[in-house]
């Protein structure tokens, strides 16, 4: 294979993975094919790139400098890519961004029906991820841009930040909860009985956590669940007693429902949450993915139109409302 384009994108990939079998499967490829082309490519440049051992690969010193080389000439194919797509319109090319756990589940899924049936012939990828993750795919091009919140780690200064209408972040209990004959002067002490489902939190959204539960430090906070899928912390808040932390704006059919309430302990003390579009300053948008963007903000500010997911229809029985207390 020599010095090409793909030989370049398998070295990056096992950069990446350090290991031989992982960078092949995500390539999509065999071991030994990897294997081969990873020795066509040191053959061509006389260099050693990997040190090989039986727990996986690093880079050697040439290999590092290789490794940079590499990735900078894979992001000029990426943005001779996105140049191209400027040329073609809406309808064709790839795009690809980053959504945090809680933006996605208030607009993803309406947003990737209307792309389906508007722009047929788009590929689109998504990652779902906490902000810190999303912004180092971010750094190494692998995202056009991403929709989270970052107050608690605001972007480099070479990126562009387009603030999105605010969310409002909040704890939820199912109906009937425990929770909800406590007056409010008790609440606080109250909900220390009780334990969360959340999302990979921030430090400072776990900070003020700490706070509302009366603890010393976030390391004591009573964390039960915790996962990236809003929709299945979601159904552990409905089907227990768990109280769940999350944005009003991903669980909008459960609280027109009335499946899941609010609980009257305001978050954040400071007011709502900002969402942002980012971006690196010197990438070029495609026309594609200003036009999502267009369509992220309708969503988030409630303006989606009739293509917006329809509410969610939940059936519970007496049985679904096990405890599930500190």
């Amino acid at each position: 294979m020599g010095l090409t384009i793909r030989s370049l994108q398998h070295f990056s990939v096992l950069a990446e993975e350090r290991h031989f079998s992982r960078a092949a499967q995500r390539l999509h490829l065999t071991q030994s094919a990897l294997t081969r082309s990873i020795q066509s490519l040191e053959e061509t440049l006389g260099l050693v790139l990997v040190d090989r051992a039986s727990i996986g690969v690093t880079p050697t010193q040439a290999g590092k400098m290789v490794l940079d080389r590499s990735r900078r000439i894979l992001g000029d194919v990426l943005a001779l890519r996105r140049e191209a797509e400027l040329m073609r319109g809406h309808d064709t090319g790839h795009v690809s961004f980053g959504v945090g756990a809680f933006p996605a589940a208030g607009f993803l899924s309406p947003l990737l029906v209307r792309l389906a049936r508007e722009h047929p012939g788009l590929s689109v990828h998504v990652e779902i991820e906490s902000w810190q993750r999303l912004l180092d795919k971010l750094l190494q091009d692998k995202l056009d841009f991403a929709v989270a919140v970052t107050h608690s780690l605001p972007p480099p200064a070479d990126f562009i930040v387009r603030a999105l209408p605010p969310q409002h972040g909040g704890l939820f209990v199912r109906a009937g909860h425990p929770l909800q004959s406590v007056r409010k002067p008790k609440l606080r002490a109250a909900l220390a009985q009780y334990r969360l489902a959340a999302t990979d939190l921030p430090q400072r959204a776990r900070e003020y956590l700490a706070k509302l539960y009366q603890v010393a430090g976030v390391d004591e906070l009573p964390i039960a669940f915790e996962c990236d899928s809003v929709s299945a912390l979601r159904d552990v808040a409905v089907g227990s007693d768990v109280v769940l932390f999350c944005t009003r704006e991903a669980i909008v059919a459960e609280l027109a429902q009335g499946t899941l309430v609010p609980l009257p302990l305001p978050y954040p003390a400071s007011g709502p949450l900002t969402y942002s579009v980012i971006h690196r300053a010197r990438r070029s948008l495609s026309p594609t993915a200003e036009r999502i963007i267009t369509l992220v903000q309708a969503y988030l500010a409630g303006e989606g139109g009739d293509d917006a997911a329809p509410p969610r229809v939940r059936r519970r029985s007496s049985g679904a409302k096990s405890a599930a207390k500190g």
